[in-house]
């Protein structure tokens, strides 16, 4: 039972509660009525692994608070640093303004401030006054589109992947499982739970493979734009080679939703849309706030 002088309700607090039904089943129903999202497929083929962990504060069976954290590797200039990723930070309307979730805040960090080197999370513009009170700080990221002038590779042998077909899921995810980081400015590696979520939930029709480059493809099309989201390998890609496999006669732009190591000054960038989520840190080493550098988009949580 937790009570402070913000919170006069008696509610208990749960952990790591992912296999039970009645608790998940609550906790969906609060992350559809906050955000619109539910995880159940997610957990129903597997991809609800050890690595995304929910700390909650529920009374009489339902959740109505919730803090969540999704373990991964980070590469960071080159360095590897254990990371926790705060996300799916939600109160029921009925409880806001009690304090719970910055008491569930205290508790995650309290937990794995030991564990790790770095915390970071993404926020709206609703609650950027909220996580410095936590030690966060905000960080501008860069997006970098390239002008690209198409020159088509004949030789290219691209292969969709169901993501209905349970056998392109395992293959997908024992790629992932043995990725390399797609950046050494900033790479993300060992989050294959949640790159399943992105797969299943927001990307199925738009996942490829390319035996010369193998590597999967997360990529979209829109006119003349062509949205690169994600290239997961165990081995180093040549992005030049890989676009002339992806690209057509329309592609005048690609936007990297992630840092492209080999296009960084070739490519145009600019700040991130104010207006989007902003990116918060906190980290236990000195991160330059002056560096070109994009979180994977499939890497948040």
């Amino acid at each position: 039972m937790c009570s402070n002088k913000n919170i006069d309700i008696e509610i208990d607090l749960v952990n790591d509660y992912k296999d039970s039904k009645v608790y998940r089943d609550s906790f969906n129903q609060l992350a559809t009525l906050v955000f619109n999202i539910n995880f159940e497929d997610w957990y129903q083929k597997g991809f609800w692994d050890d690595r995304y962990i929910c700390h909650s504060f529920i009374r009489d069976n339902v959740v109505i608070a919730n803090v969540s954290v999704s373990k991964m590797d980070l590469t960071i200039n080159g360095l590897n640093k254990k990371a926790i990723q705060i996300g799916t930070v939600m109160t029921h309307p009925d409880f806001r303004g009690k304090g719970l979730s910055g008491k569930l805040m205290r508790h995650v960090l309290d937990i794995y401030d030991q564990d790790c080197d770095i915390f970071f999370l993404f926020a709206n513009s609703t609650v950027i006054d909220f996580y410095p009170i936590f030690g966060f700080e905000s960080f501008d990221e860069s997006q970098f589109k390239l002008k690209y002038h198409s020159t088509p590779s004949a030789d290219t042998t691209l292969h969709k992947l169901n993501c209905s077909n349970k056998d392109d899921l395992e293959f997908i995810k024992r790629m992932v499982l043995s990725r390399r980081p797609i950046s050494e400015q900033f790479g993300v590696s060992n989050n294959q739970g949640l790159f399943m979520f992105y797969a299943i939930k927001v990307f199925p029709e738009s996942i490829y493979y390319s035996q010369e480059d193998e590597a999967i493809i997360v990529y979209q099309q829109e006119g003349h734009l062509l949205n690169l989201y994600d290239v997961v390998s165990q081995c180093d890609v040549n992005l030049n080679r890989l676009l002339n496999r992806i690209a057509n006669e329309q592609t005048e732009y690609i936007h990297f939703h992630f840092t492209p190591d080999q296009y960084t000054e070739k490519a145009q960038y600019e700040w991130m849309d104010k207006n989007g989520d902003m990116l918060f840190i906190k980290a236990n080493f000195t991160f330059d706030k002056n560096s070109k550098f994009c979180v994977p988009v499939l890497a948040h949580a």
